[in-house]
């Protein structure tokens, strides 16, 4: 499109035109001048039905490029989800998770950009639309209404709390390995590292763990009931060896102190179609265990779901520390 702008003088012609580019910017469109092409521009712009200016733009508004063949992706995958608007388009995005090659995703933002606020509405379509499981880490306390509300469980996960998950629970089919004991002995392993930062393991140490921690399910195997972590210390204990009386003492404050928490047979609904982990009061001493335990568990549940043919949707949220 071609414009004549006329003023009385240079000084408001410019003023004006700067005011048409401003307006022009506001719309996203882009306009330049004619340099040493006002002639032509006239001519252009007169009924004449002649063109002088040689330069052509098409589509330069976002308006008109939606009409662009392909310039605009359009996602609307048939039983998907709503996740957002169309930029381009303001058409709805639907989109199913599972027909992608990759269905992970991530909800980056400015803090009240609605991150929390995305991530509860696809929880609610996911637990009113489909018949999946839902697991979620809260670390800010902020999803536990909304996941009983529509009939969930939610754990606090604290030292005082009366709600108690086993560590050492362990579903059939437990882990990617042939031997489930084989993948619950990395997991006790990972944990008795993070209980002293100032040291690593000794291979006499971890075959101690490994050994004990195959007797005690040996035992559950054999009609006992399901191992914990003080039955773990128990058995350190009996195993009498230096090294595995130095493993029972750092273990103390978790099976049978304070911290305790984990050690005592899990006594909430995790197997509840909705489990929320509340860790909003973990406190700091707890934290790397309790993230370790919730993670174990959850893929105790993804790996059952998985044998069963159903799909599980895992939400972990960050909470950033302020200092």
């Amino acid at each position: 499109m071609t414009i004549v702008l006329i003023a009385d003088t240079k000084e408001q012609l410019d003023i004006d035109t700067e005011t048409l580019f401003a307006l022009g910017r506001q719309g996203l469109c882009q306009l330049a001048t004619l340099k040493h092409q006002q002639m032509d521009g006239l001519n252009t712009v007169l009924p004449y039905g002649v063109r002088k200016i040689d330069a052509l733009r098409t589509l330069t508004t976002e308006s008109v490029a939606v009409f662009m063949p392909f310039h605009v992706q359009e996602v609307s995958d048939k039983g998907g989800l709503y996740y957002g608007i169309n930029a381009i388009s303001r058409n709805l995005i639907i989109c199913n998770k599972q027909d992608l090659l990759n269905p992970n995703a991530f909800r980056l933002g400015v803090p009240g950009g609605g991150k929390s606020m995305g991530a509860k509405a696809e929880i609610y379509q996911v637990a009113c639309s489909t018949d999946d499981d839902i697991l979620v880490c809260d670390p800010e306390g902020e999803y536990g209404a909304l996941v009983e509300a529509l009939g969930g469980q939610r754990i606090i996960v604290s030292a005082g709390s009366p709600h108690n998950i086993n560590a050492l629970d362990m579903v059939e089919g437990y882990g990617d390995s042939k031997d489930p004991i084989i993948d619950k002995s990395e997991f006790v392993l990972s944990l008795f590292e993070q209980l002293d930062h100032s040291r690593n393991l000794t291979i006499i140490e971890k075959g101690i763990i490994d050994h004990c921690l195959r007797n005690i399910y040996e035992k559950h195997k054999n009609g006992g009931a399901l191992p914990t972590l003080s039955a773990l210390q128990d058995e350190l204990h009996a195993h009498k060896d230096k090294e595995a009386v130095g493993l029972a003492k750092s273990l103390e404050l978790f099976a049978k102190g304070s911290l305790n928490v984990f050690s005592h047979p899990t006594n909430v609904d995790t197997k509840n179609r909705m489990v929320v982990y509340d860790i909003l009061n973990l406190g700091s001493q707890l934290k790397t265990m309790g993230l370790l335990v919730i993670i174990d568990t959850m893929i105790n549940r993804v790996a059952t779901n998985w044998k069963l043919g159903k799909c599980t949707h895992i939400y972990i949220f960050f909470k950033k520390e302020i200092p």
